[in-house]
């Protein structure tokens, strides 16, 4: 009787170690982070969800999902992330933000991302106006596939440029010219006083927080 007794009691020992083990294998496996990959899967699948309104809480969260990606250095991440900060999905409209974030997704080859600083460079929007650097950017877009791009780098050379030299010298620039030799972009933080409009206007800037409709 006492053997029998002994003997349960080593038995439920070792199967409580085991089951131990288990839950302890269960919730490690639980707590391993889901490659990138699914985590940018599941970030925009959440942003289809809140664009359709049908996310309880809209695009906050979403943004945040984005945001860790794009600081992990994802280039679709980024690209998204510069888009959310122009459309005010989740975050506060900042035109310099979006500038930051898009300049990293271009030099990591996304073509919006291009087509978006090609459009930055033209109207100083998060950075100093540059007409031969939105032609550049835009022209780069362009040969990825944007079609609108490559009209806007057209209107720009024929309005902008005016110059039949010097958009010859940036097309024979183009053979060379790679998104990702290129150097960050600095970009201008310019605050929104109304008294500075004027002068940052001459510079070729906008302030970050001013609107589309204040300009």
């Amino acid at each position: 009787m006492t053997r029998s007794i002994l003997l349960g009691v080593f038995l439920c020992g070792v199967l409580g170690i085991l089951a131990g083990l288990g839950s302890a294998e269960t919730t490690s496996a639980t707590q391993t982070p889901v490659s990138i990959e699914e985590r940018l899967a599941q970030a925009n699948k959440d942003y289809d969800l809140a664009f359709r309104g049908l996310s309880p809480d809209g695009f906050k969260p979403v943004f945040a999902q984005f945001l860790a990606l794009a600081q992990e250095g994802n280039a679709e991440a980024q690209e998204t992330v510069g888009t959310m900060y122009i459309y005010q999905q989740g975050v506060a409209f900042d035109r310099c933000e979006a500038a930051y974030w898009w300049d990293k997704a271009a030099r990591a080859g996304r073509t919006e991302a291009q087509a978006q600083m090609g459009y930055k460079h033209w109207n100083g929007s998060g950075v100093i106006r540059d007409f031969d650097l939105a032609y550049l950017w835009l022209m780069t877009a362009a040969k990825n596939g944007n079609t609108d791009a490559k009209k806007m780098a057209k209107s720009i050379a024929k309005s902008d440029i005016a110059n039949e030299q010097r958009v010859f010298d940036l097309d024979m620039k183009l053979h060379k010219w790679r998104a990702e030799d290129q150097p960050p972009a600095i970009i201008v933080r310019a605050p929104k006083i109304f008294a500075l409009k004027l002068i940052l206007g001459i510079a070729g800037l906008t302030p970050c927080h001013m609107g589309y409709d204040e300009i």
